[in-house]
């Protein structure tokens, strides 16, 4: 897009869809208000001076007005034109009943059902309802049906309804504890499209006019509510998604903050905007979404607060976490393995409007949002002689019931659309990309994002398997900008072809405050590009530097390049170390090496001499760590090399002394313990250099220390030492071990000793006494149980080694 030859490819793009949107519009939605004129403020003042008929205003009313749809007509009228009664549905007048406005009139203080006045106004200004609510308790006398029949005639007449197509009144008497109601029924002598009847209906509260409304008897009408239901089935299973959602990106967000590796800056400035976004959205609509609710005693006022509190808790506060969640989680990941694509969104979060970066992007989103309105309402088209509608109820079910409707539709994109659509592109997709690969997580990357966006505000058809199946379509499209461009033209292009579904109707509107608003919504939604769109021939690009990557994502990458050097290191100490077999040269042997941090400094080896002797030796330098490790490395290969050209004691000291002074010198000294060990003869050569004294075990538990005192390795240029030598009985058991046993520390209420104390030589000597009888495998687990019972759960300080050698009895 450097070039103006792509700027004019994406233009002419986007015309494109605004033309199919266009077309394809008109042609979806059979109902579709072309000659909408009445805006909620006139539909208001249209009832209440219509409802003067009936009685005398309410002083200092509460007036609610909400947009009242009906889907179940809308539907049976749909299925009709498709089974060729288009003229009957037309002719039949009904199809004015499925939009309109409902305005209801309570008292100050009054409850949800105490409302005195009723009115449906139509978008083109014309009543089809007016009714009167009267007390059921109060009295009043009746009326005779020929007395009612000239009121209603005469009353019906005034609100220009021709008599003459329809058929004499069926009256219904009610009676109550104080008076007798009455309802004439008229029926409309036109054929009602789809089977039954339908009419209007006058009523009197005694011998006093009540009003009248349009009815509508409809034999399959159980069948229409099984698929219209699906609906409300969209808006509960998007509830239940959302938590879902939360509830499991919760957990890798507390564990992933409790170590430090994400931030929460961005994700809480997301969470604000869900929040005020969803709250705006609340208050506009306030009084309109509590209408069909009630709380036992609460006035109609104090039910409308409790409900947009109840709604911003339950509703708008987990949309929020989840926006929340879906940064804070997805964020480092995508950094890692797609960081060019959040360059865009980073730019526009930090108010650098004026580069390319943003103006490219922006571009992209709108043009992209355009084609996928146009694109998703243009599929539902073939998609009739399949019974498969969109409902224009359900795109204007509620929206316009807003006191400002551009606002509030743009509020409801927000709430609805961002949270969903950073799940699917920070966690999700990458998730899924990288634990699958690219075709398969390209699959599982679409099934999870169709049903995210399964929701109310997408204007999916009914029924909720063809539904499904666009919603698949749109996660595709998606995915594909996802993977072709960045995350703002995702977020723009998601956002605003719901927001254009929902606002092209106000667009045709007739009356320049409803197009109005229309136009605000979309205006907003566009704000990015209309705000960037001089500096799409910018030189000026949005690029990333170290120092413009959040701290949390550096500390995450330090701690992945340690990681990565640590399990190197691990590694390759792995490897050095040996993996003692059970018996050598009729010896039973048994290890264990636990190291205090990922690389250890404790080393050991026991090996094989052509004479039939075995050298034991375990070691110690000091620390622990990456540093530590790479000298007992070296300590333990120049080990293995010494023993193989000459296993002599001095020889031994002397050649490991010398490399561990060259390379280490006071810095890391280094502790060893060597044994020379004839299994036959039970001869036993051994010296220490600063390494703890190894133990004799008989077998009858006499535990004794084999002594010898020398400078640790590295403290001198030269390093003399004195073997010494014992003779040991059948059956006895060598036990070397590191300075990590003794120790250990033990922890505050654990282990039976003081706080901080340590395991000790004592303690050590009474588990070996205590396991002696065991096998060599039991002895070493014998202490490590003693040790781990000590300290409890606390961490170990310092590495722990543990040799054992038992000879045969």
């Amino acid at each position: 897009m450097r070039s103006a030859r792509a700027v004019l490819l994406w233009l002419l793009l986007g015309f494109a869809g605004a033309a199919l949107l266009l077309w394809a519009y008109p042609r979806a939605f059979a109902f579709l208000p072309r000659h909408w004129q009445i805006d909620r403020r006139q539909a208001i003042a249209i009832a209440l001076e219509r409802l003067r008929e009936l009685g005398p205003p309410v002083e200092h009313p509460y007036v609610v007005a909400r947009f009242d749809t009906n889907t179940l007509l809308e539907r049976r009228l749909l299925l009709a034109g498709r089974a060729g009664q288009a003229e009957a549905v037309r002719r039949s007048g009904l199809a004015s009943r499925v939009l309109g406005w409902e305005v209801t009139v309570y008292p100050p203080d009054a409850l949800r059902e105490q409302w005195t006045y009723q009115a449906e106004v139509g978008l083109d200004g014309r009543i089809s309802e007016l009714s009167l609510r009267l007390d059921p308790q109060d009295a009043g006398r009746p009326i005779a049906p020929p007395a009612a029949r000239a009121q209603a005639d005469a009353f019906l007449a005034r609100q220009g309804i021709d008599l003459s197509r329809y058929g004499e009144p069926t009256p219904r008497s009610v009676q109550l504890t104080n008076r007798t109601d009455l309802v004439l029924r008229y029926a409309d002598r036109r054929p009602t499209p789809g089977g039954g009847r339908h009419g209007v209906e006058v009523a009197f509260a005694g011998d006093r006019l009540a009003g009248f409304e349009p009815w509508w008897d409809d034999p399959q009408q159980r069948g229409l509510q099984r698929v219209v239901q699906q609906a409300a089935f969209e808006g509960v299973g998007s509830v239940i998604v959302t938590y879902l959602a939360v509830l499991l990106l919760a957990v890798p967000f507390l564990r992933r903050y409790h170590e430090g590796e994400i931030g929460v800056r961005r994700g809480v400035q997301l969470f604000c905007l869900v929040l005020a976004a969803g709250t705006v959205s609340l208050l506009l609509m306030a009084r309109a979404i509590a209408q069909g609710a009630g709380f036992g005693f609460a006035t109609r006022q104090q039910t409308t607060w409790m409900v947009v509190i109840f709604l911003a808790i339950f509703n708008v506060g987990p949309t929020a976490l989840l926006a929340l969640f879906a940064w804070s989680v997805g964020e480092s990941t995508l950094r890692e393995r797609w960081g060019g694509k959040l360059a865009a969104f980073d730019a526009l979060f930090q108010g650098d409007w004026a580069n390319a970066t943003v103006a490219r992007a922006s571009l992209r989103g709108a043009v992209a949002g355009i084609c996928l309105a146009g694109g998703l309402i243009a599929a539902t088209v073939p998609l009739a002689r399949f019974g498969a509608f969109p409902m224009i109820t359900a795109v204007l079910g509620g929206t316009e019931s807003s006191l400002l409707p551009g606002f509030e539709l743009l509020a409801g994109a927000l709430t609805a659309g961002l949270a969903t659509l950073l799940t699917a592109a920070l966690c999700v997709i990458p998730l899924a990309f990288r634990r699958l690969g690219r075709p398969a997580g390209a699959v599982v990357s679409i099934l999870a994002t169709a049903v995210l966006l399964v929701s109310p505000y997408y204007p999916l058809p009914l029924p909720l398997g063809w539904g499904f199946t666009l919603a698949l379509a749109v996660a595709a499209a998606i995915l594909f900008l996802f993977l072709r461009y960045d995350l703002l033209t995702v977020l723009l292009a998601g956002t605003l072809a719901p927001l254009l579904l929902a606002a092209f109707p106000l667009l045709l509107s007739a009356s320049p405050r409803i197009a109005a608003q229309g136009w605000i919504a979309a205006a907003l939604a566009l704000a990015p590009l209309l705000l960037s769109l001089r500096h799409l021939g910018s030189d000026r690009e949005f690029v990333y530097r170290y120092e413009d990557i959040p701290p949390h994502v550096r500390r995450i990458a330090e701690r992945e390049r340690q990681r990565v050097e640590l399990e190197t290191a691990r590694g390759i100490q792995s490897s050095i170390l040996p993996d003692l077999p059970p018996r050598l040269a009729g010896v039973e042997l048994s290890h264990a090496y636990l190291p205090a941090t990922e690389v250890g400094g404790d080393f050991y080896d026991v090996l094989a001499l052509e004479d039939g002797r075995l050298a034991v030796a375990v070691g110690d330098v000091a620390g622990h760590g990456v540093s530590s490790g790479l000298v007992m490395s070296m300590a333990k290969s120049a080990l293995a090399v010494q023993v193989t050209f000459d296993p002599d004691v001095q020889a031994v000291f002397s050649t490991l002394n010398r490399m561990v002074y060259q390379t280490a010198r006071k810095r890391l000294l280094t502790t060893l313990c060597y044994l020379l060990l004839d299994p036959v003869e039970r001869d036993l050569l051994y010296a220490s250099a600063g390494h703890l004294f190894p133990y004799v075990i008989s077998p009858r538990g006499a535990v004794h220390a084999l002594e010898s005192i020398a400078y640790p390795l590295g403290v001198r240029g030269e390093l003399t030492v004195e073997a010494r030598h014992a003779r040991l009985e059948a059956g006895d058991t060598l036990f070397l071990f590191s300075d990590g046993l003794v120790e250990a520390r033990n922890v505050p209420s654990v282990g039976g000793g003081r706080d901080g104390e340590e395991f000790g030589f004592p303690r050590l000597e009474a588990s070996l006494a205590r396991h002696a009888g065991k096998s060599v495998e039991g002895l070493r687990d014998g202490v490590l149980a003693d040790v781990q019972r000590f300290t409890g759960n606390g961490p170990r300080e310092d590495d722990q080694t543990i040799l054992v050698l038992r000879l045969a009895s």
